[in-house]
């Protein structure tokens, strides 16, 4: 049985914000002596709680993960705790859901969505190419979505195309369940 989700937010939320080499690899695991204490983001604790939730776990070991597995690949661009409001930042600047509503895509786990039309409607808002990622739902035998990656520069501010949109949605439609 897979994992459980904890909670279940009705909103997008922030999975982490990773540092890619050049050819587009994933950058992970860079300083395995950098730790993160709470002493390093208490400033920005209340909206990480709201806007970078575990759904699985406790909070803070999940964001704790996220910047030893990723952020310590982008310490000579941010200290931690500028890690952490850069995806805070980017978060706020990039309103899925609204960017999703202003062209008509709606959570609704009955209604089927082209994927080209999902893509190209974060592409609208960032000029850019996103990453969607999504389950296979069994029941309705389609894709459904479950995340969308934005993709950055090295500045962890100026967008670039993600390599592959499309990411784990297979198939033409899909669903954008509530």
């Amino acid at each position: 049985m897979g994992v459980q989700c904890k909670s279940r937010p009705n909103k997008f939320t922030i999975h982490g914000l990773w540092p890619q080499g050049l050819n587009g690899q994933l950058l992970t695991n860079c300083d395995a002596s950098s730790s993160l204490s709470h002493d390093d983001i208490k400033t920005v604790e209340k909206q990480l709680y709201s806007n970078w939730p575990s759904l699985i776990g406790r909070d803070f070991d999940f964001w704790s993960s996220e910047w030893k597995k990723h952020g310590t690949c982008s310490e000579k661009e941010f200290s931690k705790l500028e890690y952490f409001e850069t995806a805070l930042h980017n978060h706020a600047q990039n309103d899925l859901m609204g960017i999703l509503k202003r062209a008509n895509i709606v959570p609704n786990k009955k209604q089927l969505y082209n994927i080209s039309s999902v893509v190209a409607a974060v592409h609208q808002h960032t000029q850019h190419q996103p990453h969607l990622v999504c389950y296979f739902d069994a029941l309705r035998n389609v894709s459904a979505l479950y995340e969308i990656g934005i993709c950055y520069e090295e500045d962890g501010k100026s967008y670039k195309n993600c390599l592959d949109p499309h990411g784990t949605c297979y198939g033409t439609e899909l669903i954008y369940p509530k």
